[in-house]
């Protein structure tokens, strides 16, 4: 007779330490795209360049249109990070990594152009925010790693259905409308930080 399924929960704690394990990535990766840029600053600003071509499709002009864009953009990353998270949490930690990276060239391509201190003051209000959204998102991705690999080494048995569902819940109710509220916040109050701080 095989034996039930065990009742899958997302544990705060667990959660929780994946969130830090992804900060500290997230941290570490910034500082490496840092100090690479300082390495190879040319390839730094292609790099850059080729990231904001990107969206060079977006009116500016429209805010509405500009919240959209950011939205659904972030929104999507983060809900991919979560569910390719199954495959033993390694999409997630990437993901993360690669946001880190990206920050860290970004902010010394920029910084070199306008300062640190005003790149710093224009990506914070939204950052605090936007970042913890897309690394908690990433945290219940590698939750569902941590089941799969469990599947896979131990052959326990989970309920994947369930614990894809618990994880799309909180990704509802909890990662997108602060996603939401941080694409706000990006179109309109970022941009006047620097201006406010540092006026010239």
């Amino acid at each position: 007779m095989q034996p039930e399924t065990p009742e899958v929960e997302i544990k705060r704690k667990e959660i929780l330490r994946y969130f830090a394990i992804l900060v500290i990535v997230f941290v570490f990766s910034s500082f490496i795209g840092f100090f690479q840029s300082q390495q190879s600053p040319e390839s730094a600003e292609k790099f850059v360049g080729e990231l904001f071509k990107k969206f060079g499709f977006i009116d500016f002009s429209n805010p509405l249109q500009v919240i959209g864009i950011i939205f659904i953009n972030n929104t999507v990353l983060a809900f991919i990070s979560l569910l390719a998270g199954i495959f033993f949490g390694i999409f997630p930690l990437l993901f993360v990594a690669s946001n880190g990276h990206t920050i860290g060239v970004m902010v010394f391509v920029k910084g070199d152009e306008i300062g640190i201190t005003k790149i710093v003051a224009l990506l914070l209000p939204h950052g605090i925010l936007e970042i913890p959204a897309i690394i908690l998102a990433s945290s219940y991705g590698m939750w569902l790693g941590r089941l799969f690999f469990n599947y896979v080494w131990y052959n326990k048995k989970v309920d994947f259905n369930t614990a894809i569902k618990l994880c799309i819940k909180r990704f509802i109710r909890v990662v997108m409308p602060v996603l939401l509220i941080s694409a706000v916040i990006e179109t309109f109050i970022s941009p006047l930080v620097p201006i406010l701080l540092f006026p010239s």
